[in-house]
């Protein structure tokens, strides 16, 4: 017996064993009246590549008959074969008719398989690597303030931790993916957005609203799920070098290479800043002092051109200050002169490989994050472990496409504050499932269930169902209600109950935060010739259970935690339209979105803190004769709730109107060699001094989180950025 199924498995690993026979495919895509795009080209059910700035694209595809397809935005897909030899190079090339139906880029986080946007019965928002450039963005955090919905929320105004809002929901609510793995954390979500460079990034899919069905516990708002760069598609090498007005550098290098059977990419960026800023006379840096070296490294093995396992690895290390200008490193946790000190290093390994079984696939990450932080003379030591496991097997049969998988997920915490008398160690097993059903040619339905297993809660279910309608070929309706759960780390998340004189009280044993969604989405797309208009109009409501409030009010001496007596909600409406023009160098971007954020505890509905009423982001850009591109982003954002003290300390609880305007030049006098000059902040809009009692930093009125807005003023980039080959 033992030996008829050593000899089975050696059968099914065969395939992997034996030497693949490939062949190259090469041309050029252009349009209709000879322009060179940047189209995605695929083989179908093979790999896929992108065009360089030429139009040139370079496949190898599994010997014998290829069917090669490319797409463009606002063009009608285009597809050839040909028969390919092992060994062997063909040439085909495409050009593209305009069509504006077209509109598909192809997203994994709906459904955590390859789907395009068109066909998912989930609402992914897309946002390209590309679009992220165009403020010269240092971070994630600061990557994501001119996207619809988004909103960077800075929870102190010395040390600069921040997180990600969407829909007007707190930082934590939001879980961050790193191609798909949530590895990030409550530690990460506040001190590790930081680390993940722009320029890694290939795209953001955004899903709002809960998606614990497929993600688990801290997707309870909604996702952000940053795809890392494809080493098969970056360039062979590159770098990127800047500086700002401000006194902070940055240098990014990255390398790949790129074989028959692997491809791999190592990348580093260093960022160093040690100038004191104080503009707005409060005593205090503006701008944290940082020094911050993230590595990055991935790999990928393929077999017969499609990838079929890979590894990356990923570290981080940053230390920055916040303070008064006196503060010394031998003044650490002292309470002498008064500095904010924070010392980050992470650590994350993630693998991915695809089983020799048709359709199984099997993720593993592992995380570790090590915090040494003081806040005046308030130390605060932690640590966490993450490992994560997911066994999926997807399918189909018919009108049917299955998704089902197992998840382990393994978490240590520890710190040293009066929350966390031991480590805590949660062990959680979790089992999904789904089925997508394309009921006609117009009708698609998603169901699915999750159920995980606390120690501390016992058994709880996530379901979710979607539905796509396409009643006409330019129009789709899409339908979701879905539901999320959250088991908090209380002082990892608020960082107000680590930073300034407020006492914490903690009243109850805090039991998981739930939430239940229901949202709907309309897309148009308007036919303007080869210049098609993308609108979406999206309706959303989340109702919010046991929700833990931080409470400022009933004491300014306190903050106060424990589950809401009551529901929160958020719901509001958002309108996004975005157009390319071919035929004249200039594409923009537009959305705004209100929003209502309360809660209710029996007395009326009150509005949450920190929350916008409306937030409008907009990107316009075009393309002068040279080539010199000018992009200009901004923002507007409306009046917020803010924390009210005592005299002789108030300040007003409602923000005012302010908007954020960035302007950026790119030149291009070579193919791969471009620089570029950032005037951020044109306005030089920022608030007044966040910061209450900052004469008394150690007395009880000290105050830290009273932030609406920018913090520091105009600033001016200049940077340049080289890459060769692909």
């Amino acid at each position: 017996m033992k030996t008829r199924l050593a000899s089975a498995l050696a059968l099914a690993a065969m395939p992997a064993l034996l030497p693949a026979q490939t062949g190259t495919v090469v041309g050029e895509v252009r349009t209709s009246d000879g322009v060179a795009v940047g189209a995605e080209v695929r083989a179908v059910d093979g790999p896929r590549t992108l065009t360089d700035d030429r139009g040139r694209y370079r496949l190898q595809v599994a010997a014998g008959a290829a069917v090669i397809r490319v797409t463009f935005l606002g063009y009608a897909t285009a597809q050839s074969s040909a028969e390919v030899g092992s060994g062997e190079t063909v040439r085909i090339d495409f050009e593209l008719e305009p069509r504006a139906m077209e509109l598909d880029p192809v997203v994994v986080t709906g459904t955590m398989r390859e789907t395009r946007v068109s066909a998912s019965p989930v609402k992914v928002d897309v946002v390209s690597g590309r679009y992220l450039q165009r403020s010269a963005a240092s971070s994630l955090a600061e990557s994501i303030r001119y996207v619809n919905g988004l909103y960077e929320q800075v929870d102190c105004a010395v040390c600069y931790t921040n997180s990600i809002r969407i829909n007007g929901m707190d930082g934590p609510y939001t879980a961050v993916l790193i191609d798909g793995m949530p590895i990030m954390g409550a530690l990460a979500s506040v001190y590790g957005l930081n680390g993940i460079d722009p320029s890694l990034i290939e795209q953001l899919e955004i899903l709002k609203g809960p998606q614990s069905t497929l993600y688990g516990t801290e997707a309870l708002g909604g996702v952000v799920n940053v795809i890392t760069k494809d080493p098969r598609f970056a360039p062979r090498w590159s770098l990127d070098a800047s500086r700002t007005s401000l006194g902070e550098a940055t240098v990014r290098f990255a390398a790949t290479a790129d074989g028959d059977g692997a491809s791999g990419l190592l990348s580093g960026a260093v960022l160093h800043g040690d100038r004191f800023v104080d503009e707005n006379g409060d005593g205090f840096s503006d701008l944290p002092l940082t020094t911050r070296v993230s590595l990055f490294g991935k790999g990928e093995l393929r077999r017969e051109g499609r990838p079929v396992g890979g590894l990356t690895v990923k570290a981080y290390r940053e230390e920055r200050f916040g303070g008064v200008a006196s503060w010394t490193r031998d003044d650490v946790g002292s309470s002498r002169v008064y500095g904010e000190f924070i010392r980050t290093s992470r650590v994350e390994l993630m693998g991915r490989w695809r089983l020799p079984v048709e359709g199984v696939r099997l993720d593993a990450s592992y995380a570790y994050h090590d915090q040494e932080s003081y806040y005046g003379d308030q130390r605060y030591l932690a640590d966490q472990q993450i490992g994560f496991g997911r066994l999926v097997w997807s399918g189909g049969a018919g009108a049917h496409q299955w998704l089902t998988g197992l998840t382990l997920r393994a978490r240590a915490y520890d710190d040293d504050t009066p929350a966390t008398a031991t480590a805590e160690r949660r062990l959680i097993p979790g089992l999904f499932v789904e089925d997508e059903w394309r009921a006609t040619d117009r009708w698609t339905v998603l169901g699915g269930v999750r159920a995980d297993h606390h120690g501390d809660h016992g058994l709880i279910l996530s379901p979710r169902l979607s539905a796509k309608w396409q009643p006409l070929e330019a129009t789709t309706l899409r339908a979701n209600a879905g539901t999320g759960f959250r088991v908090v780390n209380l002082f990892t998340e608020d960082h107000a109950a680590l930073t300034g004189a407020r006492r914490v009280v903690i009243e109850e044993a805090l039991a998981p935060e739930r939430s239940v969604s229901l949202s709907l989405n309309v897309n148009q797309v308007i036919e303007m010739g080869p210049n098609p208009m993308m609108i979406d109009l999206d309706l959303f409501h989340t109702r919010f259970g046991n929700r833990i409030r931080p409470d400022y009010e009933t004491d300014p001496n306190l903050i106060v935690y424990r589950n809401l007596d009551g529901h929160s909600v958020s719901r509001g409406v958002s309108l996004s339209l975005n157009q390319n023009f071919l035929r004249i160098p200039l594409r923009y971007t537009a959305g705004i979105t209100f929003q209502d954020v309360h809660t209710d505890e029996g007395a009326g509905p009150e509005r949450e803190l920190f929350a916008p009423e409306y937030r409008g982001v907009w990107s316009i850009s075009y393309t002068f004769p040279g080539p010199v591109t000018v992009d200009w982003t901004g923002s507007l954002t409306g009046p917020m709730r803010m924390p009210s003290y005592p005299e002789p300390f108030t300040r007003p609880t409602r923000s005012p109107v302010y908007t954020v305007h960035n302007l950026q030049a790119t030149w291009e006098p070579a193919a791969g060699v471009s620089a570029y000059a950032t005037v951020k902040n044109v306005g030089d809009m920022a608030q007044a001094s966040p910061l209450i009692a900052p004469d008394d930093p150690f007395g009880e009125a000290f105050d830290t989180n009273y932030v609406w807005g920018p913090i520091v003023g105009r600033q001016l980039v200049l940077g340049v950025r080289v890459a060769r080959g692909r």
